[in-house]
């Protein structure tokens, strides 16, 4: 079942950004909504995971509904929540990403920004290049997934 936009901004497509010294970024202006509200950082293998926080509160709802009450689930959330950062658009529209979650997936100069529907992502430039030029090859599965959307 396809996940619903829990702030009502979609974030679609790929843009590039260059980070400055102090790793700040601008977002793409059409995810910025009104301007106020916060995201969550989070980081992922390759990336850094970037959500508002209603779909953090969705994914642990889904987390929670997957996993047992127990020393699992805590630890899962201990994970997520642990290593989670809140950053805030300045008045020009760039977030703060913190340090050691740029040294932890290498991140620095030139980023791409992913949109992920309710979500999105924040890749090195040179990482989500090659990510990009592999997408032809999708699996059977995703492809036929694809096909039957007439995409």
């Amino acid at each position: 079942m396809p996940r619903e936009s829990t702030n009502g901004t979609i974030y679609a497509g790929a843009f590039h950004r260059t980070m400055d010294a102090k790793n700040r970024v601008t977002i793409p202006s059409e995810w910025l909504g009104d301007g106020k509200e916060a995201f969550f950082v989070l980081p992922a293998r390759t990336n850094l995971s970037v959500m508002p926080e209603q779909e953090l509160s969705r994914q642990e709802d889904e987390l929670r509904q997957m996993l047992p009450a127990g020393t699992v689930r805590q630890e899962a959330l201990r994970r997520i929540y642990s290593s989670a950062r809140r950053v805030e658009p300045d008045k020009q529209g760039r977030i703060l990403l913190p340090d050691e979650l740029c040294k932890k997936i290498e991140l620095s100069g030139d980023v791409a920004f992913v949109g992920v529907k309710s979500r999105f992502e924040i890749w090195s430039a040179a990482k989500w290049s090659i990510v990009a030029g592999q997408e032809p090859q999708l699996s059977d599965e995703a492809r036929e997934a694809l096909e039957a959307l007439g995409l």
